[in-house]
């Protein structure tokens, strides 16, 4: 689902990369972590699979999509395939949780008949099915993040990248959240997720990769966070 090779990123003005010399294989249903100190490169290297920037050097595939020779009226395809979940949650705060998953589909020009059905079963998906009229400022962080991950999966895409997903949640929340991202990964979905959350990490034992300095130092099949702050 995922290939990067050799993939390098400078920033303009900055001496050292971004990301270095990356190589990775993300295969299809994989659930893996990406983790390491703030500066590390975990968003560039979610901004990259999306292609809201582009590599210096290297190659990178998503979902057999090469990104790098993609031209860019056909970027919302290649992003029509990845779903994503943020730190700060995007929702749009004068529409109802519901609203804001049928917007999701409303931009890819779905049918009303197929928002519709669609948007009550992800709700139902994410434990919110009765929430659905609520407004964002009406609804717990926990909550929110939920719509959010409704938002991102409503259109069912292969591939799931989440950044800092639970930097504004408890602890508790957090793991209800993992939790619920382990269920969408055994439906199917190939998720990434970027975090500093040693507990939960350390609490899953899924795929790691550990990011330092812009460099890959550790790839483990069933790993721990792993380094000392």
């Amino acid at each position: 689902m995922i290939k990067m090779r050799n993939v390098t990123k400078y920033y303009p003005n900055h001496s050292e990369p971004a990301l270095a010399e990356i190589n990775v294989d993300v295969e299809k249903g994989e659930f893996i972590f990406l983790v390491g100190p703030s500066g590390s490169g975990k968003t560039t290297f979610i901004r990259l699979l999306l292609r809201e920037i582009l590599p210096t050097t290297g190659e990178i595939y998503v979902a057999g999509i090469d990104v790098l020779h993609l031209r860019p009226w056909k970027v919302p395809y290649l992003r029509r395939n990845i779903g994503c979940v943020f730190q700060d949650f995007k929702l749009l705060p004068n529409k109802t949780a519901e609203e804001n998953v049928a917007f999701a589909l409303e931009v890819l020009g779905r049918s009303q008949h197929v928002i519709r059905e669609q948007v009550p079963e992800i709700l139902k998906l994410v434990g919110l099915e009765s929430q659905g009229h609520k407004f964002p400022s009406e609804l717990s962080g926990g909550e929110q993040q939920r719509i959010s991950i409704a938002r991102a999966l409503v259109n069912h895409p292969p591939i799931l990248l989440a950044d800092e997903p639970t930097g504004n949640l408890d602890p508790a929340t957090s793991l209800e959240l993992m939790a619920l991202f382990d269920r969408i990964n055994k439906m199917g979905t190939t998720v990434l997720v970027a975090t500093h959350n040693r507990e939960m990490v350390d609490s899953m034992r899924k795929r790691v990769i550990a990011l330092e300095n812009g460099r890959i130092v550790r790839d483990q099949v069933r790993g721990v966070y792993g380094y000392e702050d």
